[in-house]
Formats: structure tokens, sequence, C-alpha cells
């Protein structure tokens, strides 16, 4: 396998031409802080972590897109046409139909036709390919090629919820002749070819990504006058604060507890953002004998207070303590939160035959937002006698090679899932997601139960039908949990005041990058 050079650029501008365009791009450039490792931004279904994410929106676009920042306030999210102007079921088959925008240029100049489509779509799902994570669940059988720009996506079974599977990065299109000359896989993490926005000028390992305007994209919004986009690397939140309150970077994500400290800054605004993000912690069974007891990992649930923590940690708004895994408006009415109830909690321990409790060696920490409710929620556990040894945050080099080995101990993780539908959010826990430790489906009684009816949801279009499976399901994920269930986690944003055109998207994985402007 290649490895890239710590620092990966386009070929240089001569230095007269450089010092010329300096200050203007000076004026023009807007910084983005990112928390976790950067080490893919040219195959966007191999990303693992949020950074990764949002350089790769940057980069790369999908057919159908779920958000609009400029739109006015309730109505931001919902489907709309990316590279795709307009889609329909075919009747009578399992496909749907999309025509596809014209005049649209790769970052290389080549145009984008149903051929980048057809590859894009097509290669997760070859014998052999490394990482379908992000698409396994997505039941395509091939792409059909009617013209340049039409296209007819088949798929095993019925797939009502395909155009909004199709806006997740796994699904991004990427220019074939680019990436078939390239070869290996491997070989491609630091070579983005898309249609996005901004195309790379230069990679520094660990420190930041460096993005140039695309000029010839066709989605710009009006005013839109960003001419570089740098992604930096900033490990820690107070030091990206710092930053940002200095004038050196322009957005950053906040800590709840950092929020005071950047309202009360010089220059600097902030943001609270409705989310899609799930606190969760995964309860690793094939690690711990004893989580494999469904009464125990109750008592896991019985035993945090979400009404402290969300005091604590989300500005006090009850309404995002979380039910199970998957999201409002999609949640089983019926479903209440677990409440705080030490007692109940040492009672289900004891019937599981571990009235002492017992010890869970580490909580593995895998996303630096995960941190605080990771110590909070080890805190609780030790009131009913579970005793976590460490709390440690994961480098993103061992999340990775845990994750795909499904070796991560009880692992806390800020979880999204873009699409907002139930079958996406409850992809979590299902024994197809190759980065699933939590191994429920090994030891739990109610896990071929809940497998068949996602297999029903998946492929049921009647909406009263995928409403009973949904709320069904639901209520095995209440009664035997393979997660801690905390909250909703709140989006709160910083901004230097220079910045206009934006709003975070509820996923937290991506933005509206062709939004975003640099007030004159």
């Amino acid at each position: 396998m290649k490895m890239p050079s710590k620092i990966i650029r386009r070929a240089l501008l001569p230095s007269l031409a450089l010092t010329a365009i300096a200050s203007a791009v000076q004026a023009n450039t807007v910084t983005y802080v990112l928390y976790e490792t950067i080490d893919v931004i040219g195959d966007p279904v191999m990303n693992v972590n949020y950074s990764e994410q949002m350089v790769s929106k940057a980069l790369f676009e999908p057919l159908v897109w779920d958000f609009d920042a400029r739109a006015p306030e309730g109505e931001r999210s919902g489907l709309r046409p990316a590279l795709a102007t307009e889609w329909e079921p075919v009747e009578g088959e399992n496909a749907w139909r999309f025509k596809l925008r014209e005049g649209v240029t790769f970052h290389n100049g080549e145009p984008f036709t149903a051929a980048a489509v057809k590859y894009s779509i097509e290669r997760v799902h070859e014998e052999g390919f490394p990482s379908g994570d992000k698409f396994l669940d997505v039941p395509i059988d091939h792409v059909e090629i009617v013209n340049d720009h039409e296209v007819i996506i088949h798929t095993t079974e019925p797939a009502p919820i395909l155009p909004s599977q199709l806006s997740r990065n796994g699904a991004f299109i990427m220019e074939p002749g680019h990436y078939q000359a390239i070869g290996e896989i491997d070989d491609m993490r630091f070579q983005p070819m898309g249609t996005g926005p901004f195309s790379l000028n230069e990679y520094r390992a660990d420190d930041r990504v460096i993005l140039d305007r695309h000029d010839d994209y066709w989605g710009w919004h009006d005013n839109s006058n960003v001419e570089q986009l740098v992604f930096r690397n900033i490990p820690e939140e107070s030091t990206a604060l710092a930053e940002l309150i200095d004038g050196n970077v322009d957005i950053i994500r906040l800590r709840p507890d950092l929020v005071d400290s950047a309202e009360n800054a010089d220059g600097v605004t902030t943001i609270v953002g409705p989310s899609l993000v799930r606190g969760m912690l995964g309860l690793n069974m094939d690690m711990y004998e004893e989580l494999r007891d469904p009464r125990v990992r109750q008592a896991l649930n019985y035993a945090i207070n979400r009404e402290e923590m969300i005091d604590a940690l989300a500005f006090g708004n009850q309404d995002l303590q979380m039910v199970n895994v998957v999201n409002p408006p999609n949640v089983n009415p019926d479903l209440e939160p677990y409440p705080f109830d030490l007692e109940k909690a040492m009672e289900l321990l004891a019937e599981a035959g571990y009235p002492q409790g017992f010890t869970i060696d580490t909580i593995d920490v895998m996303t630096p937002e995960s941190f605080n409710y990771a110590e909070i929620a080890a805190a609780y556990w030790s009131a009913i006698g579970v005793n976590v040894g460490e709390v440690r945050q994961l480098d993103w080099s061992v999340v990775r090679e845990r994750w795909a080995q499904r070796t991560l101990s009880v692992h806390a993780f800020a979880w999204s899932a873009a699409e907002n539908t139930p079958e996406t959010d409850m992809w979590a826990v299902h024994d197809g997601r190759q980065t699933n430790s939590t191994h429920w489906a090994t030891y739990s009684d109610r896990y071929q139960e809940w497998e068949e009816m996602y297999e029903e949801l998946s492929s049921t279009i009647d909406e009263h039908r995928r409403q009973e499976l949904n709320y069904a399901m639901q209520e095995i994920l209440h009664e035997d949990p393979p997660w801690l269930y905390t909250y909703l986690m709140p989006i709160p944003m910083g901004l230097n005041e220079r910045i206009g055109g934006y709003y975070p998207h509820p996923s937290m994985l991506l933005e509206d990058w062709a939004s975003i402007y640099v007030k004159e």
C-alpha cells in the first residue's frame, strides 16, 4: 500500500502569483475546527468519524440532499434535489428512477453522468469490498443506465426509503475514471475527486485540510463568497474556543460548559441547533458475561439520573431524554425513558445473580463529546456496585481497529443517523453493521424476532404496517436494551461574527457548505 506523505498539495503556483492572491484569499477563507483525526478524505464510504464525513461533504455530493441552512426555521430539513433533480418509484418493480442534473462537472473537468452513479453506488456491494458499513443496509441490486442523465436503481426488494438512504456519505458520487486509474482502494484515501463546492488543495496529517472553491459548482447560494475552506484538527475544545476568540478560526462545535464563555467573548456568536445525535454507551456482551442478561442491562439504564445529566450537559432540556435508539418523531409514544430508580436497579442485579455488582474494566470513549456523559454514567453505576476501572479517550487509530474487530469494551459514542428514519436509527444495533461491538445478536433471545421485523420494515411500503413494526421493535429494544440510553445531544456552535449563512446540520455529520459566506 502506498502511504501518503505528511503533506499532499496541488502543484505550487509561482511565488509571485501566491503573493498577489494571498490577501484576497485570507479575507474569504473560512476555518472550521474538527476534533477527530482525519485519515480518509478521498473515499467517502471509508469515512469513520465525524471529521472525515464533514470534509467529504465539502468535496462530494449525493443524488439527494436533506438540508438547506438558509431556509426558514422549520423548513431546513427534508429531502431536496442534489445531483438528482427528480425521482420516483418504478411501478410494478423494485426500482427507483432518477433524473440527473445536467451541466455538472467533477473537479478534474470530467462531466457528471449516469456512469458515475453506477460506479459509485454499485462498488460498495461488490464481493470483497472492504467496507460497506454505511450502505450495506440498502438492498442494491444494480444501477441501470437509461441515458447520460437518467438511471434506474434496482433493488433486491422494495426499498421505500431509498431516496433518504442515498443522502448518506456511503452514496456520495465519485469520478469513475479517476478512481479506476488509482486501482487500490487504500490509495484512494487521499485522492478525492467529486463534484462538491470545494476541491483539495492540501492535506497535512494531524493538522489541517485546505480546500479551494470549485468555481464551476452548480449549487452556490446567493452571496456565497468563500474562496478557501480550511479544516483544522484541534483535539481539545477549550483550545479551539481560545482560537475562536483570538480570531484564528471561524466555526467550532462547543461543549455545553463553554457556551457562556463564547457568548461573552467579543466578536463571537453562538447557535444551538436541534439534534439527531444520540449519546449512547454500547454494552459489549461478548466481553462481559454479566451483560448477557437483559436484567443487568435494564439495571444499568435504571441507575442513570437522566434529568441531572441533561441539566449538566444539555441546557436542562428534558425533552431530550432518550427512550431508545430511535429518534423523534418516530419514537413509540407508549414508551417512556427509563426512570431513575436505584432500588429497582439493585433488585434486577440481584435477580440476575449479581447482588454485589461487578466490574467493567473500561469505558472506551470514541468521540470527545462523549467523555463527560461516560464519566457521569460510571459514577451512577458505582451506586449499584457496578464499578468502572477507567473511562478512557481512545485515539482514532485504536477506535478504527477495534471498531472493525468488534472488540470495543463498553463504549461511548455520539451516534447519528442523518436520514432520521426508523430503519436507519435501528441499523446501529443490527448485526449486519460491521462495527457493532454489542454482540446483541449472539446473546439476546429476542434478536432473531427483532431482525425478522427489521427485514420486513425495510421492504414495507404500507405506512400503517411500517408503524406497527417500528413500534414493536422499539418495545424489544426497551425490554432488552443493547445500549445505555442517555439523551439527544444538542449542537452548540461558536462562530466568528463575520460568518453568515451558517446553521448546523442536525446530524453533526455534515454541513451545508455552499450556503456559508463571509459578511462584507
